[in-house]
């Protein structure tokens, strides 16, 4: 029962708060259920279902307010599709610690974007740049990320989309469409080796939570909230369980 109860409450959590800026939340979900005792390749088929739900509901609500660039999201797509299976390979026959110290690699990084990185602003008529070969290059990444370590890649996505001319807004809602096909490639990909073992009634009442918060994030980042705010939280929340991996494996290096 603990685990459907904090399972649950974490996903209602992060997923209203991390949908603020189109990330699916899954690089905190993740090590939570693993944490609670779940497997790490089912948490992180887990999580990415939890993300396809999530960034899907979110996704529908800012593409009606026309905040999806689809034009960008494309290639990113593109490329996605082709990465993330070998990320699923890999995450298949690679040493859970040495996963988890990549997750910690991937939050740091991401978390310093989210609170360091500041872009000029561009000059010129204010449109956005298509930029098909760094669009393709990004989303290999991020694909690759996904199938890996069960995320969506979302906080990757962000300064690259910021680069690239898009508004807070924007970045969050063509952030948050890119991240549903990402974490339903990944899952795609993970579904065939954790099949049988599946936490079913735990994917059904953490998919509930998961769908309640892309409706309250997106409706927060439409009319509440600003960009640069949901960045720096997300920043320190990224940093808060980079450190929580950190210090559990510590003790392995002695």
């Amino acid at each position: 029962m603990e685990l459907y109860v904090w399972g649950f409450l974490s996903t209602l959590v992060f997923k209203s708060f991390m949908s603020m800026g189109g990330v699916g939340a899954a690089f905190i979900l993740v090590p939570i259920f693993y944490w609670l005792g779940m497997p790490f390749p089912q948490a992180a088929a887990t999580g990415l279902m939890l993300g396809v739900l999530n960034t899907g509901i979110a996704s529908y609500h800012f593409a009606k307010d026309r905040l999806v660039n689809f034009r960008v999201a494309v290639f990113l797509i593109v490329a996605i599709l082709v990465f993330s299976p070998l990320g699923v390979y890999f995450s298949n026959v690679v040493n859970k610690n040495i996963l988890l110290a990549v997750f910690a690699g991937f939050l740091v990084t991401a978390g310093s974007m989210m609170l360091f990185y500041h872009p000029a602003k561009k000059s010129g008529d204010g449109q956005v740049r298509t930029k098909p070969v760094g669009s393709m290059a990004v989303g290999s990444v991020v694909g690759f990320l996904s199938g890996l370590l069960g995320v969506g890649g979302g906080s990757f996505l962000g300064p690259f989309l910021v680069w690239l001319g898009m508004d807070g807004k924007e970045v969050a809602g063509t952030s948050a469409f890119v991240v549903m096909f990402s974490s339903l490639i990944g899952f795609a990909g993970h579904i065939g080796l954790e099949f049988s073992r599946l936490n079913y009634g735990f994917l059904i009442v953490t998919a509930v939570a998961a769908l309640a918060g892309g409706v309250i994030g997106s409706w927060l980042t439409r009319f509440k909230l600003t960009g640069r705010q949901v960045k720096q939280v997300i920043g320190v929340f990224q940093y808060m369980v980079a450190v929580k991996i950190i210090v559990d494996l510590l003790p392995l290096l002695r």
